[in-house]
C-alpha cells in the first residue's frame, strides 16, 4: 500500500470541510448526509470517514476553519490599521464577505445541533474567546492610552460582539446589505469616537 504524504491528507482534510461547509450551508446540516459530502468531494464514504469519524466531527473541523479564518483577518486589519478600522465599511464588507464564504452560525443550525453537547460546548467556548480576545485588545489600547472611555474593556467588547451579531441576523432575515453596512459603520464610528483619544 503507498504511503499517503502528510500534505496530501491535509489537503484532503480541507477539500472535505470545504464542500461539507457548502452543503451544510445549502442544504442544511441535518438533511446533508455523509454520502452527501462523499459525493460533492468525488470520493468513497469511506474514504471520508478515513480523516472524519462522524458528520459531527465535521461540523466542528468547518467551524473551527472558519473561526481560524476569521480571527486571522481581524487581527491582520487590526495590526495594520488599528482599532478604528473597525468602523469602516471596508471592515464591514470583508467580515461579510468570509461570512457568507462559510458555514452560517444560523438558528437552524444550533437547532440542528442541540442535543449535541460538544458543538454546542465549542460554540459557546469559541463566543467566550472572541470576546476575551476583544477585551484583551482594548484593554492593551488602555494601558497605551489609545482608549479613554470610561466604560469597562467587558462591556465595550461585548457591545461590538452585539451589534456585529445583530446586524448578522438582520441580515439572515433579509435586510438591506447598504443600510445594514450604514449601521455598522455609524454605530461604531460613534463608538470609536468616544473611546479613542
Amino acid at each position: 500500500m503507498p504511503k499517503v504524504v502528510p500534505e496530501y491528507k491535509e489537503e484532503a482534510r480541507r477539500k472535505i470541510i470545504q464542500h461539507a461547509s457548502h452543503l451544510f450551508s445549502e442544504k442544511g446540516y441535518t438533511r446533508t448526509k455523509m454520502t452527501d459530502i462523499a459525493e460533492s468531494v468525488g470520493v468513497s464514504k469511506g474514504a471520508i470517514y478515513q480523516y472524519f469519524e462522524s458528520k459531527s466531527e465535521i461540523l466542528l473541523a468547518v467551524l473551527e476553519s472558519y473561526t481560524a479564518l476569521r480571527e486571522l483577518e481581524v487581527r491582520k486589519f487590526l495590526n495594520t490599521k488599528g482599532l478604528k478600522f473597525l468602523a469602516t465599511g471596508d471592515f464591514f464588507d470583508k467580515m461579510l464577505s468570509l461570512r457568507k464564504n462559510s458555514l452560517l452560525i444560523t438558528p437552524e443550525i444550533l437547532q440542528e445541533t442541540a442535543g449535541n453537547m460538544t458543538v454546542l460546548k465549542w460554540i459557546q467556548d469559541g463566543s467566550e474567546k472572541w470576546l476575551q480576545g476583544l477585551k484583551d485588545l482594548i484593554d492593551g489600547l488602555i494601558e497605551v492610552g489609545e482608549i479613554s472611555i470610561s466604560i469597562s474593556s467587558e462591556v465595550l467588547a461585548r457591545g461590538i460582539i452585539a451589534l456585529r451579531d445583530g446586524l448578522y441576523n438582520s441580515l439572515s432575515l433579509g435586510a438591506d446589505v447598504n443600510k445594514v453596512r450604514n449601521t455598522w459603520v455609524e454605530i461604531m464610528g460613534i463608538l470609536m469616537k468616544q473611546a479613542l483619544n
